[in-house]
C-alpha cells in the first residue's frame, strides 16, 4: 500500500482533475469506468491543504475550501470527494447552492452522478418558506420532495421570528405543500397550538384562511375557509362559516383548474346554511316566514364542454345554472355576488363559432320563480361578423334568430302587481259614484300611487306623459277613465306574455376614403329585415300573428386632421412630443318599422341615461325596434403623446381626449324629442399619478326627457405614501330616475413604514344622507399584514347597519381573499343602465 501524498501552501488552487490524474496510474486496469468518470467530470476543488490516498480513491482538501461542479458550488472548512462513488462529503458550516437554491448546514453529502443530497442540522429556503432540520433527504436534480426530521418553518426572514411551526417530521413538496407531522406552532417563543398532522399547500388558493369580525346582520362571524387540490385540474374551497345571528354555514367551491383564465366558467358552488333569523333582513327589515325559512342554500354551475373535447374545435356547451332557496339569499350570505349579479341567469346553450358567424342553440328558464326572467324553450340564433363579400370592397353582417319566448314574473313583482290593482280598485269603490263622478267630502280616501315599469311601446307616448304627470302626485284630481286606462296596463302586464319569433335582418356596408392620407372617410349602409309572430298571447289580448318588415338606411361620415409638435416636451405635465387629432363625424340612421298592436315586448329597451345605438346589429332590443329618423352630430378631439412602454420602447398614448355629440331627431322612438342632451365625455391622464374623467349631458332642448347628468372621477397619487380617489354623480330632472347628487370618496395614507390609514365615504347630497363610510388601521407585522377596520351603512328607513372587521394576511404565503368591507364597490354605484 503506498502511502498518501500531501501537499500544502498558504492558498493554493489543487484542481481536482490532477488528483484524478494521479489516481489513473494505478486504478486503471482495475477501474476504468471509474477513471474516465472521474477525469472528464471537470469537478475543481480549491483549499489551503490538499492530499490524495490512491488506495482509497479519495481527495481531501481543508481550510476555506472550494469545489465548483458544473451547476454545483460549495464551500466548507472540509470536503472528501470519492472518486468511485462521486460522493462529496463537506464538514464544518458548509453552504452548497445548487440550481439558485441554497442550503446551509454542518455535514452535507452530495453525490454528482445521482444529486442526491443529505445533511445533518440544514438551514435552506424554497419560496415562500425558510425550514430549519435535523436530517435533510432530496434529490437536487429533481427537486420535487425533502425530506426532514425535528423540522421547523417559517417565513419570516428573521433570526427571531415572530412566528415559528416546528414538526416531529417535515416534508416539502416544492412549488406544491408541506406535509407535517406531531405539529406545534408557536407565536414568537409561546405555543399556541398541536396538531397531530398538518399539510399546508403553497399556492395562494389553498391552504387555511379565516376572517373574524362583527356586522348588524351577521353579529360576531368567524368565516373558515381550507383549499385543497383533488387530483391535477380540481381546487376546491371548504367552507365553515359560524355567524352569531344566523348559525353554522357549510359549502364547498370547485374550480377547474382548465378554465383558472376565466372565471365565468368551470365551477360548481354548493352552499347550505340553517338560518336562526330568516325574517331579518339588512338593516332590520321584516319578511314574511312563507317566502323564507331557516334552511338557505345556493347551488350555482358554470362550465364549458368543448364537443368532441379539445380546445380547438369550434363546438362547445355552456352551461350557466343558478338555483336559490328564496330571493333573498345572496344578500343574506353573498353580498357582493349580491350587488354584481343580483338575478343570475340560468341557461344552457350549445355554440358553433367560426370566423364569419357565431350560431347558438340557447335553452334559457326561470329556475328560481321569485325572479322575474325571460323564457327562451329554445332560440336558434346565427350571428354573421363583419365580413368582405368575395373579392369586393362591399362588406355584409347580420342576424337571424327564431324561438319560443315567454316573459315569467316573478313572485314580488306578480304580488306589487295584484296589490297595486286591488288599491286602485278599492280607492274607485270609495271615491266615485256608479255615474263615474269623483265624490267630495270627508271620508274620500286618498288616492294610492301608481308605480310600474315604464315601457313605450305599450300605450301611446301621450297616454304615457299623461299617466306620469297624474300619477306623480297621491292628491292629484283624475277621472275615473283615466285610473281604469291604468289598471289596463297593470292587468296587461300581469298577463304574462309569450308567442312564437323569428327575426332575420341583413345589412351591407361600403366603406370609402378620399384625399391625401385617407382624411376624408364615407360609410353607407343599407339593411333590411323583419319580425315575424305568432301565436301572439297575454298582454292586452291575444293578437294571433303578426309580421313587422323592417328597412333601414343610413351612413358614416367623417373627417380627420392632425397637427403635430414633435419637439414639444414638458415633464411637469407628462409630455414628450404631442399630436392633436380632430374629427368631425355624422351619423345617420332612418329606420321604418311598423308597430305591433297588442304585443307586449320580451325583448324590450330598458331605462337608461345613456343614448342608445343608432346601428341595427348593436340594437338587441328587437321587440323594441320602431321607426327611427336620427342624426348624432359630433366631433372628436385626442391629444397623444409619446410613452416608454419598456426599456427603450415607445408607442403612442393617449393623453387626453374629449368627444362632443348630440342627437337631432326627426323622428324620435322613445319621447317625441327634437333634440336629445349636449353629450361631452372627456378623459386627461396626464401623470401615471393623476387621471381625470368627465362624462356630461346637458339638456339644450324643451322635452321633459331632457335632464342634467354630470359623472366626474380623480385619481391622485401625489406621494408613493398617499393616494385619493374622489368622484361626483349628479343626476337631476329625469323623469325615470330620482334625483341623486353622489360624492364618493376613496383614501389610503401610508403613515409610517409599518403602519396605514385608508376610509371610505359614500355621501347622498340630495337629501344629506351619508350612505357609506368605513375606516381601516392596517399595520405591518414583518410576517404579517392586520388590519382592523369598521364600516356603517345607512338605510334610510331604518338602523344603520354596523360592522367591525378584522383581516390577518401572512405575508409571501397563502393570502386571505376576503375583502375588509365585505363590499365589492365601496366608493360609488353601478352604472344606471
Amino acid at each position: 500500500m503506498r502511502p498518501a501524498t500531501t501537499t500544502r501552501a498558504m492558498k493554493p488552487i489543487l484542481p481536482l482533475i490532477m488528483g484524478c490524474a494521479l489516481l489513473a496510474t494505478s486504478l486503471q486496469a482495475q477501474q476504468p469506468d471509474a477513471l474516465l468518470d472521474s477525469l472528464t467530470s471537470n469537478i475543481n476543488i480549491e483549499g489551503l491543504e490538499t492530499k490524495f490516498d490512491p488506495a482509497t480513491g479519495i481527495a481531501t482538501a481543508t481550510g476555506d475550501v472550494h469545489i465548483v461542479y458544473e451547476d454545483l458550488e460549495i464551500r466548507a472548512g472540509r470536503a472528501d470527494y470519492n472518486a468511485t462513488t462521486g460522493d462529496i462529503m463537506a464538514k464544518e458550516n458548509v453552504t452548497l447552492v445548487k440550481k439558485g437554491e441554497v442550503f446551509r448546514g454542518q455535514n452535507i453529502t452530495y453525490n454528482i452522478k445521482t444529486e442526491e443530497l443529505s445533511a445533518n442540522n440544514i438551514r435552506s429556503y424554497i419560496e415562500p418558506i425558510f425550514y430549519d432540520t435535523e436530517s435533510f433527504e432530496t434529490n437536487t436534480g429533481e427537486l420535487t420532495r425533502i425530506d426532514g426530521t425535528s423540522s421547523f418553518f417559517t417565513t419570516h426572514d428573521s433570526a427571531t421570528p415572530m412566528f415559528k411551526v416546528k414538526a416531529k417530521s417535515i416534508t416539502i413538496y416544492p412549488e406544491d405543500k408541506v406535509v407535517m407531522r406531531n405539529v406545534k406552532v408557536y407565536a414568537g417563543d409561546v405555543p399556541v397550538l398541536w396538531l397531530p398532522i398538518f399539510s399546508q399547500p403553497l399556492d395562494d388558493e389553498l391552504g387555511y384562511f379565516f376572517q373574524p369580525g362583527y356586522t348588524s346582520q351577521w353579529g360576531a362571524f368567524l368565516l373558515n375557509q381550507y383549499g385543497v387540490m383533488h387530483g391535477d385540474h380540481t381546487l376546491a374551497k371548504y367552507q365553515v362559516d359560524l355567524r352569531s345571528e344566523r348559525g353554522v354555514a357549510l359549502g364547498v367551491d370547485l374550480y377547474s383548474e382548465k378554465w383558472r383564465d376565466n372565471p365565468n366558467i368551470g365551477q360548481l358552488k354548493l352552499y347550505y346554511g340553517y338560518d336562526l333569523n330568516p325574517d331579518q333582513g339588512i338593516n332590520d327589515s321584516v319578511r314574511s316566514l312563507d317566502r323564507v325559512d331557516e334552511n338557505r342554500y345556493r347551488v350555482a354551475f358554470q362550465h364549458r364542454i368543448y364537443i368532441p373535447g379539445p380546445e380547438e374545435s369550434t363546438w362547445y356547451l355552456d352551461f350557466d345554472l343558478t338555483k336559490l332557496s328564496d330571493e333573498f339569499m345572496l344578500e343574506d350570505f353573498f353580498l357582493n355576488d349580491s350587488r354584481t349579479d343580483p338575478q343570475p341567469d340560468n341557461n344552457i346553450k350549445l355554440v358553433n363559432r367560426s370566423d364569419t358567424y357565431t350560431a347558438t342553440l340557447l335553452g334559457r328558464f326561470q329556475l328560481n320563480d321569485f325572479y322575474r326572467s325571460d323564457e327562451r324553450l329554445p332560440e336558434l340564433a346565427v350571428d354573421f361578423t363583419r365580413s368582405r363579400l368575395f373579392n369586393t370592397s362591399v362588406f355584409y353582417q347580420g342576424e337571424t334568430s327564431l324561438g319560443m319566448y315567454a316573459d315569467r314574473l316573478g313572485d314580488l313583482t306578480r304580488d306589487a302587481i295584484r296589490g297595486n290593482i286591488d288599491a286602485q280598485e278599492a280607492y274607485i269603490k270609495q271615491a266615485f259614484d256608479s255615474d263615474g263622478t269623483l265624490l267630495t267630502g270627508e271620508g274620500i280616501p286618498t288616492r294610492p300611487r301608481m308605480r310600474r315599469t315604464f315601457n313605450a311601446n305599450e300605450i301611446s307616448r301621450d297616454a304615457v306623459n299623461a299617466a306620469a304627470e297624474e300619477a306623480s302626485s297621491a292628491t292629484t284630481t283624475i277621472s275615473r277613465d283615466a285610473i281604469e286606462a291604468e289598471l289596463d296596463i297593470l292587468r296587461a302586464e300581469l298577463n304574462e306574455s309569450e308567442y312564437f319569433r323569428a327575426h332575420s335582418y341583413h345589412e351591407f356596408l361600403y366603406p370609402m376614403s378620399f384625399g391625401e392620407g385617407n382624411w376624408i372617410n364615407f360609410v353607407p349602409r343599407l339593411g333590411g329585415g323583419a319580425t315575424y309572430y305568432n301565436d301572439i298571447q297575454g298582454g292586452y289580448a291575444d293578437g294571433g300573428s303578426d309580421t313587422k318588415p323592417i328597412f333601414h338606411v343610413g351612413f358614416d361620415f367623417s373627417l380627420k386632421f392632425s397637427k403635430v409638435w414633435d419637439d414639444y416636451k414638458n415633464r411637469t405635465l407628462g409630455i414628450d412630443g404631442l399630436r392633436h387629432i380632430v374629427q368631425p363625424y355624422l351619423n345617420y340612421s332612418f329606420v321604418e318599422a311598423d308597430e305591433i298592436e297588442n304585443l307586449r315586448s320580451i325583448d324590450r329597451l330598458t331605462p337608461s341615461t345613456r343614448p342608445r345605438p343608432l346601428d341595427l346589429p348593436q340594437f338587441t332590443a328587437i321587440d323594441d325596434i320602431r321607426s327611427w329618423n336620427i342624426a348624432r352630430v359630433g366631433v372628436r378631439n385626442l391629444l397623444q403623446t409619446r410613452r416608454e412602454n419598456s426599456p427603450g420602447n415607445y408607442g403612442t398614448f393617449n393623453y387626453a381626449g374629449l368627444n362632443t355629440y348630440v342627437d337631432l331627431f326627426m323622428e324620435d322612438p322613445e319621447f317625441d324629442r327634437d333634440i336629445s342632451n349636449l353629450y361631452n365625455d372627456l378623459f386627461w391622464n396626464p401623470l401615471p399619478w393623476l387621471s381625470f374623467n368627465i362624462n356630461s349631458q346637458l339638456p339644450i332642448g324643451d322635452s321633459e326627457f331632457n335632464f342634467t347628468e354630470l359623472n366626474s372621477y380623480v385619481t391622485w397619487l401625489p406621494t408613493r405614501n398617499f393616494s385619493w380617489s374622489i368622484g361626483h354623480q349628479l343626476l337631476t330632472d329625469n323623469p325615470l330616475f330620482i334625483d341623486s347628487s353622489l360624492i364618493t370618496s376613496r383614501v389610503y395614507a401610508r403613515l409610517t413604514d409599518n403602519w396605514g390609514f385608508s376610509m371610505n365615504h359614500i355621501y347622498e347630497m340630495d337629501d344629506s344622507t351619508l350612505e357609506y363610510q368605513s375606516y381601516s388601521i392596517h399595520r405591518d407585522l414583518a410576517a404579517w399584514k392586520m388590519a382592523v377596520g369598521g364600516l356603517i351603512r345607512e338605510s334610510r328607513t331604518g338602523d344603520p347597519e354596523v360592522g367591525v372587521i378584522v383581516s390577518f394576511t401572512l405575508k409571501e404565503f397563502p393570502q386571505l381573499s376576503i375583502p375588509l368591507d365585505l363590499d365589492p364597490n365601496p366608493t360609488g354605484r353601478g352604472g344606471r343602465e
